[in-house]
């Protein structure tokens, strides 16, 4: 049975000054609020239901959703996001999946280097490679685990950021948009155990470990962090172990993915993130060795206050709006504005050669590239605009582009 440490606090904690989202229970003459708890199904059946959930997926947040859409209404005790931590084949997917089920949250997918490099059209760039310098291929995760010290390791785990941060825009736009909570594996402030332990196995430079700091250090303060962190804790041996009975080839057999790096992992978690995140997060951690039962952990997580924290406490801080206006103009940033978020994670630096691509590289691209679109026209064109597939004069909604492509970004620097 899994063990519990838990670093939060119960409903028995004191109530103080809640400017949240919280719901009046009644008219008096006196206030009386409604803390937020995180609930299970059991006790949600009595639930009203919520107001149809904002399309955001395929709309635009426009200025005349601020009074004609029902952000407010739509929010209630699980309008949360859940982050599942812990080291590789833990079981985090398995565990994040039921977690959602229980708590009615969607369940995000964690994100690959597929949705990074496969066109709308179904094109996958990585075709390219056989024909592309060292510099300019396109990388995956498969290429690390083959050659962990190679030229593109750094840019490896940049794409791994790049990622993770991407989707957590996503989880938060669906909660302000829907109103439905969500639970994801791992997230942005965590990148950073993986990225440590490349700099000490001696995977990533010490330049290049600077240039993805500066990264951070640009881009992460602009989210809003998680409510709750679950780690699932196993040893770096136990990691090991499990991945082999995985059995995917490129970890078994990964000269990346050693037992000192695992520990390194573990190591880095424990005293750089979770000591971090828990300042403003709940932490629940458990032993999973053996795996636990969900009914446990979903008592656990049902004792814990989210709201009803004092103005100067950091527990929660990211999710105290001073008023509802405010709170619509992070959707609005989130919702509209995610490009522009991506690009704060570029820093204009020329002193890591392996983040780097040079002149002549790129022209090898962009000769590759103008070959596609001679045999696929519709490559050219962004998602929704082929005239031999959408014939429209012209859009009056317009859908959210995940991730920009490592292609058209290259294509974007003429």
């Amino acid at each position: 049975m899994a063990v519990l440490l838990r670093l939060g606090h119960s409903k028995l904690s004191p109530c103080g000054a809640i400017t949240g989202l919280c719901k009046s229970v009644k008219k008096t003459s006196v206030n009386i609020n409604q803390i937020a708890w995180i609930t299970g199904k059991a006790l949600r059946d009595d639930r009203p239901p919520r107001p149809a959930p904002f399309d955001w997926k395929n709309k635009s947040y426009a200025f005349w959703h601020v009074w004609t859409d029902a952000m407010i209404e739509r929010m209630d005790d699980n309008s949360k996001i859940v982050i599942v931590e812990g080291l590789p084949a833990v079981g985090k997917e398995k565990f994040a999946m039921q977690l959602a089920d229980e708590l009615e949250m969607l369940y995000m997918p964690t994100p690959t280097f597929d949705d990074y490099h496969i066109d709308p059209t179904g094109f996958d760039y990585r075709t390219f490679n056989p024909k592309l310098p060292d510099d300019a291929k396109f990388y995956d995760d498969k290429m690390f685990h083959a050659n962990p010290k190679g030229l593109l390791s750094a840019s490896i785990q940049m794409g791994y950021y790049f990622l993770r941060f991407s989707a957590y825009i996503d989880a938060l736009t669906h909660v302000l948009s829907t109103g439905q909570g969500v639970v994801l594996q791992r997230s942005p402030w965590s990148d950073v155990v993986f990225a440590k332990s490349m700099l000490t196995q001696g995977y990533m430079s010490p330049g290049a470990y600077d240039y993805y700091k500066s990264s951070l250090a640009n881009s992460l303060h602009r989210l809003l962090r998680p409510h709750l962190v679950i780690y699932l804790d196993i040893p770096a041996e136990k990691s090991l172990e499990n991945i082999m009975k995985r059995g995917r080839p490129h970890e078994k057999n990964s000269k990346g993915v050693t037992l000192n790096f695992l520990k390194d992992v573990e190591n880095n978690y424990k005293k750089i993130h979770l000591p971090t995140i828990a300042s403003h997060a709940h932490m629940l951690i458990y032993d999973w060795s053996e795996e636990g039962e969900m009914d446990f952990v979903i008592d656990d997580i049902e004792s814990l206050k989210f709201e009803g924290y004092g103005r100067e406490d950091s527990k929660m801080e990211d999710w105290r709006f001073s008023s509802i206006d405010w709170m619509r103009a992070y959707r609005d940033i989130y919702h509209n504005q995610k490009m522009e978020l991506m690009q704060t994670m570029i820093i204009s630096r020329l002193d890591v050669p392996e983040l780097l691509m040079s002149a002549k590289s790129i022209d090898i691209f962009r000769e590759l590239q103008d070959e596609l679109f001679e045999k696929r026209p519709g490559s050219k064109w962004a998602d929704g605009y082929d005239p031999a597939t959408n014939n429209i004069w012209f859009k009056t909604t317009f859908s959210r582009e995940s991730y920009p492509s490592r292609a058209k970004l290259i294509e974007g620097s003429k």
